[in-house]
């Protein structure tokens, strides 16, 4: 058997850890045994460039049609075009075949228009489930509106065990559904986080790093960390991210009078030396499938405070920092206590570093390529 060819669609390449993550996947499975390709439904984000330039095959719908003066080629682009456009008024049904056809898997990794392009004649078909569905009505009712293409998956990939334990409750899918953390780039991760950055030294350092949105909770990251300053336990706070809500959280930090303390760092291509700089991660969103970036921080010996719990599988036994409340008042508890117990902090910062062997990209790629190889057996 040749190399099995593999496609991932997703939404669109923006700056995220669903996108990290995929892109990290890309680079780690076993090239002599796949060929891999990424279809991006939308074209043009942020990320495309990143993909590409990591030799990452990087494809859109239409690129099956290439400019060209041979009159032959141009007529069959029309075609392709028809071809093309006919797919999208039935959901996406066929698509693959058209702009990449002789996949042997399609994996739905980010994918919510034209939902019928998951699948293609002789195709094995895998979909991942990114967020939770219990913490999360937005991301339920998008799963739920294709509930019936969700039975004819041959296998549902959720990011962590509180992903997979809601998915099937809402769904009442059980068979075939796995549970597989994303892997991450360790190497990669490690290296990049011996670049020097600037940075404040003469406090201690909270790290944030995500897309700023609603759902991310760093407006209310802002208000814990200027409470906790006016009790007089001195740290900084750097974010570190982009998203459409870039102007309010700057507005927010200016309302609480923030700007001497709060470090907006903007998109930063890498992250990972404001992750080690730093005291703890702190991951405030209200809904999370798993954070990328916790695996990434617990990957440099890094604590992590988290308000979602998926986080703490991340743990493994050891003491790696804290999960509270999904609530304002027990993650500034959270928070107050890694800044000022210090026997505390010691424990969980020596615990991070136990667990950081854990993170090993090439072990977790292999987990996925067991399934992928194991489906092709299927076949």
């Amino acid at each position: 058997m040749g190399r099995i060819k593999i496609v991932f669609i997703e939404d669109s390449l923006v700056c995220g850890g669903a996108e990290q993550a995929l892109y990290d996947l890309a680079l780690l499975l076993d090239k002599e045994k796949f060929d891999v390709t990424v279809l991006a439904q939308k074209p043009g984000a942020q990320w495309d460039r990143k993909f590409v330039d990591a030799g990452i095959h990087l494809i859109y719908d239409y690129s099956c049609r290439r400019p060209t003066k041979n009159p032959i080629v141009k007529i069959q682009n029309i075609e392709k075009k028809l071809r093309t456009e006919a797919c999208y008024r039935r959901n996406g049904e066929n698509l693959l075949s058209v702009v990449c056809p002789g996949a042997d898997i399609i994996v739905s990794y980010s994918m919510w228009d034209y939902a019928q392009c998951g699948f293609a004649d002789g195709a094995k078909s895998v979909k991942f489930i990114h967020g939770n569905m219990q913490t999360n009505r937005a991301f339920r009712e998008l799963i739920l509106r294709d509930q019936v293409l969700l039975h004819r998956y041959d296998r549902i990939v959720c990011v962590s065990r509180a992903s997979r334990q809601a998915f099937v409750e809402a769904t009442g899918r059980e068979a075939g559904v796995e549970t597989h953390y994303n892997p991450i780039n360790s190497d990669n991760v490690r290296r990049l986080a011996e670049e020097s950055v600037e940075l404040p030294e003469d406090d201690p350092l909270i790290c944030a790093v995500g897309r700023l949105s609603p759902e991310k909770g760093f407006e209310r990251l802002i208000v814990i960390h200027k409470r906790l300053v006016e009790e007089g336990i001195r740290h900084k706070l750097v974010l570190v991210g982009d998203g459409p809500d870039r102007d309010y959280i700057r507005r927010t930090v200016q309302a609480m009078d923030a700007q001497d303390s709060v470090i907006l760092a903007g998109y930063q291509a890498n992250p990972y030396p404001y992750i080690a700089a730093s005291r703890f991660l702190v991951c405030p969103s209200f809904t999370e499938g798993l954070p990328v970036v916790g695996m990434e921080a617990l990957c440099l010996g890094i604590p992590v405070v988290a308000a979602v719990p998926s986080v703490g599988e991340l743990f493994g036994g050891e003491d790696c920092g804290l999960i509270t409340e999904n609530d304002n008042s027990s993650l500034r508890d959270g928070m107050r206590r890694m800044l000022t117990d210090q026997e505390f902090y010691a424990a969980n910062k020596a615990g991070a570093e136990r667990r950081s062997r854990f993170f090993s990209g090439r072990r977790m790629a292999q987990e996925l390529e067991a399934m992928f190889l194991q489906m092709m057996q299927e076949k």
